[in-house]
């Protein structure tokens, strides 16, 4: 079985995180995904910013299997060239703030009369309509903006980020499924589509029931660290060398808990009797947790509690998670062989369906394909892309 999305052409003109890792998700899958970068390249490849010998590890994880064609847009020629490109594409995505696409000359209504089902996605900050559709926006600011700080990070304490760029990643993630959306609505019914993916909406509507609960009740969430302000036992105890997350609220694994730590009474203790009465007296059912975990390595509380089918785990560390053996065995540490670099280790898509293996392509250089591009979906000759090339309109490595 060939790829899911083997035949679909993407333009990317997105940059770092939020306007790439929906191309990455869609070129996992086996769409050609083409960037079209400056001169300059993709932000993303400044490396200064999670350097890694040289190179952005950011650059290197969101640009794996992409092929890269550095076109000056603001030229005649190389705009004309990217008109061309969009007449044997499939979807075009970017990330430029509201009304870039339209000065340049490459908004959807444009590039759509070049190519009636063309998709494009632009993915913003805070949308390409509302008040705020022009504010600079960063993954902290919509992290913040959108409430995720503020019930993030201990109780008490002062309000946290998520450790990884969560409104870049939910941008990027949204705006791939509405390509796929489109793809199929344009198999389904014909014609284009643009869709208009806020990080900010992205965000909001991730805060899932807690955001119906207080639409409804009027109740705000507060932070808990890693407890739950609806389930105990939910939450990380310290061990003697370390952390475990135990989460025993349904009233099998309670009670297998309480069998594993050799505390039956609290079966039968009315402070315990169900999720409901250990909520309304948290501090006492997790001094008394604590005081048992605290005794105990980390690997020896974990071997007991799986023992008893409780769900837990260790709170890993990066080199723990990559060194695990499940993961490993999940096929979640590759590498694929960079020009320049050699070997670079990479953790793949997740996604694993039957008769198909992502291949392991390599993050491109800077304008490694443009000629190979111009010449095989164009069909121009070694002259004509010489010709373009000195003209300033293109540029390749």
């Amino acid at each position: 079985m060939g790829a899911m999305l083997e035949g679909v052409t993407v333009l990317e003109l997105g940059q770092v995180i939020a306007g790439t890792f929906g191309g990455t998700i869609l070129a996992d899958m086996g769409a050609e995904v083409i960037k079209i970068e400056p001169r300059r390249g993709d932000t993303a490849r400044n490396p200064s910013i999670a350097p890694l010998r040289g190179e952005s590890a950011i650059h290197l994880f969101m640009n794996r299997g992409k092929r890269s064609v550095v076109l000056d847009l603001k030229s005649e020629r190389g705009l004309e060239t990217f008109y061309r490109l969009v007449e044997t594409a499939d979807v075009v995505i970017d990330n430029f703030r509201p009304g870039v696409m339209a000065r340049l000359g490459i908004d959807h209504d444009t590039l759509k009369a070049r190519n009636p089902d063309i998709i494009t996605a632009t993915v913003t900050g805070f949308g390409e309509t509302g008040p705020l559709r022009d504010k600079a926006a960063y993954d902290l600011v919509i992290q913040a903006y959108s409430g995720h700080m503020d019930y993030t990070g201990e109780a008490g304490g002062p309000p946290s980020r998520v450790g990884t760029p969560l409104a870049d990643l939910a941008g990027g993630i949204y705006a791939c499924i509405s390509i796929l959306g489109a793809l199929l609505g344009r198999e389904l019914h014909g014609g284009g589509r643009h869709a208009d993916v806020s990080m900010l909406d992205s965000l909001v509507s991730l805060l899932a029931y807690d955001g119906l609960d207080h639409l409804n009740s009027g109740r705000v969430a507060t932070r808990q660290g890693t407890a739950h302000s609806h389930m105990v036992p939910w939450q990380a105890f310290a061990t003697r060398d370390g952390h475990v997350v135990v989460v025993a609220r349904d009233e099998k694994f309670w009670h297998n808990l309480c069998e594993a730590i050799d505390r039956q009474d609290l079966i039968e203790d009315p402070r315990c009797r169900d999720n409901a009465a250990r909520v309304a007296n948290r501090d006492f059912v997790v001094g008394e947790l604590e005081a048992v975990f605290a005794a105990m390595t980390t690997a020896e509380l974990t071997e007991l509690l799986d023992g008893f089918d409780i769900p837990s785990a260790p709170v890993n560390d990066m080199a723990a998670v990559f060194a695990d053996e499940h993961v490993r065995s999940r096929g979640m540490v590759r590498s694929y062989v960079h020009p320049s670099l050699g070997e670079v280790r990479y953790q793949p898509s997740p996604m694993k369906l039957s008769g198909w293996v992502q291949p392991d392509r390599h993050a491109p250089l800077l304008g490694e394909h443009t000629a190979q591009v111009l010449s095989q979906r164009l069909g121009m000759s070694d002259r004509e892309i010489a010709d373009l090339l000195a003209s300033g309109a293109a540029a390749a490595s």
